[in-house]
């Protein structure tokens, strides 16, 4: 199989385990999506792709767990997004562009 294949599938799958992940999220079940992220992040680095957009915004980049499932929080400021993980306390700062 030709490689653009391989990652077009890895991205499908990355894109299906974060759905279910966030119906985990909505249930309560935190073990279950975190490992759901956890495979996301396999799938990235094992097909060399990115993960997707709204993966990345969800899951902490240190611990690789969901950002809301430990109790994390957001906090809107006049230029940053600022996201805390509840699970490591991890901080990630997310400027907000002006147009």
């Amino acid at each position: 199989m030709p490689k653009n294949s391989e990652r077009e599938v890895a991205e499908q799958r990355m894109m299906e385990l974060f759905r279910l992940a966030l119906e985990d999220e909505r249930e309560r079940k935190s073990q279950y999506a975190n490992r759901k992220y956890e495979l996301i992040h396999l799938y990235s680095t094992k097909y060399k792709s990115k993960v997707i957009k709204d993966a990345r915004t969800w899951v902490c980049k240190k611990c690789k767990h969901g950002i809301y499932s430990g109790g994390g929080r957001v906090r809107i400021n006049n230029s940053t997004i600022t996201v805390s993980c509840g699970n490591c306390g991890y901080i990630r700062r997310i400027p907000i562009s002006r147009r």
